[in-house]
C-alpha cells in the first residue's frame, strides 16, 4: 500500500515537472517571438514611396520613381509580402561581407551560428524557428539559392560603411545597376539595415538622379526615410564608428556623386580610373 502511494506521488511530481517545463518553454517561445517582432519593427525598413514628415523643403525629384527599398536581413517571404511581387522583377541586394544563409526561410544571422557564445536572443530564435538550440549548419542554404527558390534575383556587393570600398566593388555596383530596367524592384539589406544599406540606397539614388538633384537633398531624403545621415560625422555613443571613419564615408559619397555627374556627361566611365586620377593622386 505504501509502495502504491509512493508511485502515485512520483507520478504527480513528474506531471508537475513536465507541466512546468512546458510552460517555461512556452514562455521562452513567446519571448523569442516578441524579440523577433521588435527586431523587425526597429530594423529601419523603408521604401522610396514612404511619406516624409518634415517641415523642411526637400527635393523629391526622381525619388518616388525608384522601385527600391532597404532594411535588415528578413525572411524573403516577408519581403515579398511587404513589397508585392512580380516574378523575375525583384532583386535582393546583399551588402554583408559574410554571406550568411537561410534555414527554413529564416536568415541565419538571427541564430548567430558563427559566435562561440551566442546571446539569449539567438538561442530563443533557434528554438522558435529550428526546434533546437544547437547549430544546424548542415541545413543552411546560400542567400542566392534561397532567392532563386522564391523567384527573386540576387546580387551581393561589399560596399563599406566602416571601411573603404574597393574600386572593384564600386565598379561592380555601377555596372550592375547601370542597365537595370526601370521597373525592376530592388531590396537592399545588410544585417540591421543601417550603415551599408544606407550607403547602397544613396548610391542608387545618385546613379538615378544626379545631377538633377543636389547631393545634400539625396542625403536628406534618404535620412528622412530611415537611412543614417551620411553627412553626420559626429561620433556616436556605443558605436564602433569613429570620426575618421565617418568623415571617410562622407568623402566617398561626395566623390561618388562627382564621378556619376561627370560619367553622365560623357566622362570617365569606370570608378577605378576616375578615382586614381582625381582622388587617390591627392
Amino acid at each position: 500500500m505504501i509502495m502504491v502511494e509512493r508511485l502515485k506521488k512520483l507520478k504527480f511530481l513528474f506531471r508537475i515537472k513536465y507541466i512546468s517545463f512546458f510552460f517555461l518553454l512556452l514562455i521562452l517561445i513567446i519571448i523569442g517571438l516578441e524579440v523577433q517582432d521588435s527586431y523587425r519593427q526597429h530594423g529601419k525598413f523603408r521604401t522610396m514611396q514612404d511619406s516624409l514628415t518634415t517641415a523642411e523643403h526637400v527635393d523629391l525629384t526622381g525619388l518616388r520613381e525608384l522601385h527600391s527599398a532597404g532594411g535588415p536581413a528578413l525572411p524573403l517571404s516577408e519581403i515579398k509580402e511587404r513589397l508585392g511581387y512580380n516574378p523575375g522583377k525583384l532583386i535582393i541586394v546583399d551588402g554583408r561581407r559574410t554571406r550568411n544563409g537561410y534555414i527554413n526561410g529564416i536568415p541565419t544571422t538571427y541564430f548567430n551560428y558563427s559566435q562561440e557564445n551566442p546571446s539569449l536572443k539567438s538561442y530563443l530564435w533557434r528554438l522558435v524557428y529550428t526546434g533546437t538550440f544547437r547549430p544546424l549548419s548542415d541545413q543552411v542554404i546560400s542567400p542566392a539559392e534561397e532567392a532563386k527558390r522564391k523567384g527573386f534575383g540576387y546580387a551581393s556587393f561589399e560596399i563599406g560603411s566602416k571601411y573603404k570600398s574597393t574600386d572593384e566593388a564600386v565598379d561592380g555596383f555601377v555596372r550592375f545597376f547601370d542597365p537595370l530596367p526601370k521597373d525592376t524592384s530592388v531590396y537592399f539589406h545588410c544585417h540591421h539595415g543601417k550603415g551599408r544599406t544606407s550607403m547602397m540606397l544613396v548610391m542608387w539614388d545618385i546613379m538615378a538622379n544626379a545631377p538633377k538633384v543636389a547631393l545634400k537633398d539625396i542625403i536628406k531624403r534618404q535620412y528622412l526615410l530611415g537611412s543614417v545621415d551620411l553627412f553626420d560625422t559626429s561620433t556616436w555613443t556605443r558605436s564602433t564608428y569613429n570620426t575618421k571613419k565617418l568623415e571617410e564615408r562622407k568623402e566617398f559619397i561626395q566623390n561618388f556623386y562627382k564621378f556619376i555627374c561627370q560619367r553622365k556627361a560623357g566622362g570617365i566611365q569606370e570608378w577605378a580610373k576616375w578615382n586614381a586620377l582625381y582622388v587617390n593622386k591627392n
